[in-house]
């Protein structure tokens, strides 16, 4: 009987639909979609103390900390205060639409901010006003979190009042601003895709399919090219320019033949393949000058000690 009925259970719960059966473990969780709060990848704040504006009054805390997407606390300097709160001021944010959903918070560590508003200024169709996003007194959760209101806000401000630390001192692990629709993973922070592949580091129109606005440093870098390596300098059949030929170009170009001038390279920037290979073909050209001038000087030179034993026997 025993087994019956366990055979029984067994039979009406493989007949539940899937859904049912994974709605106790998923009735939780958020799925991200540009209607809920996705993943933090979506921030726009990533990094915002290097990408956009920021400044801060009242007591000191690091800006770097909290924009780094660690979570690792900073601690106010002094503790904050109605007459004297943290003002964290961000600007320059791209002023995209709200659309289906956009969200704004902070998170903590232990001494946590217990009073604070979070306001934001919308600039959709020339609104130009701050709105209050929020205004909380007498929080007690590590973390905070809400919906922005529909707009375009291009400035954030959060301002702490009050904290629950040692002497009233605030921790602050992240500000965040989670905007689905405006942000690709990272968008701007590391690398900048676009419609063409193309990559760009510290631009966000890049032109290439890697694309850096500043300096890069290694320890090797390689190039290859389909460009032909000038060895046929070296070919028997090679017709040499002459040294007048380059001469006379170059009083008139004033730059070596082949060679982008430097209006050229402003404009198009250069090519480190094709400038190397062409500095290799001219190096190879000069050596064959080279080694035709030091031909002609051993000849000169073997001239004169005939010329000089000619000499030595008529004087004799």
């Amino acid at each position: 009987m025993k087994f019956q009925n366990i055979n029984l259970i067994l039979v009406l719960f493989l007949q539940l639909p899937l859904s049912n059966l994974l709605f106790a473990q998923t009735s939780s969780v958020i799925i991200p979609s540009n209607i809920s709060t996705g993943s933090l990848e979506k921030n726009i704040l990533f990094y915002a103390n290097a990408r956009y504006q920021v400044s801060s009054q009242g007591p000191g805390i690091s800006l770097d900390n909290l924009f780094n997407g660690r979570f690792d606390p900073a601690t106010t300097a002094t503790a904050p205060s109605p007459t004297a709160p943290l003002v964290v001021l961000i600007e320059n944010l791209p002023p995209y639409h709200t659309q289906q959903g956009a969200w704004i918070g902070w998170s903590s560590r232990i001494w946590i901010p217990t009073s604070f508003k979070i306001e934001g200024y919308n600039t959709y169709n020339g609104a130009n006003q701050w709105v209050t996003v929020a205004d909380i007194s007498g929080h007690s959760e590590k973390h905070y979190m809400v919906k922005m209101p529909p707009g375009a806000f291009g400035k954030l401000r959060f301002t702490f009042y009050s904290a629950s630390g040692t002497n009233g001192l605030m921790q602050l692990s992240q500000l965040f601003y989670i905007h689905p629709e405006a942000a690709q993973a990272y968008d701007g922070v590391m690398v900048k895709y676009n419609a063409a592949g193309n990559v760009g580091i510290g631009t966000t129109n890049p032109q290439a399919k890697l694309a850096v606005n500043g300096n890069i440093l290694a320890t090797e870098v390689k190039v290859k090219t389909n460009i032909d390596v000038p060895d046929y300098v070296f070919d028997p059949n090679y017709e040499l320019p002459s040294l007048s030929e380059i001469e006379a170009y170059v009083k008139v170009h004033r730059h070596l033949p082949e060679v982008p001038s430097a209006t050229d390279i402003k404009r198009d920037g250069l090519d480190l393949a094709e400038m190397n290979l062409l500095l290799l073909k001219k190096v190879e050209e000069l050596t064959l000058h080279l080694i035709e001038k030091e031909k002609k000087e051993n000849e000169m030179y073997q001239l004169m000690k005939a010329m000089e034993k000619r000499l030595s026997q008529l004087e004799n």
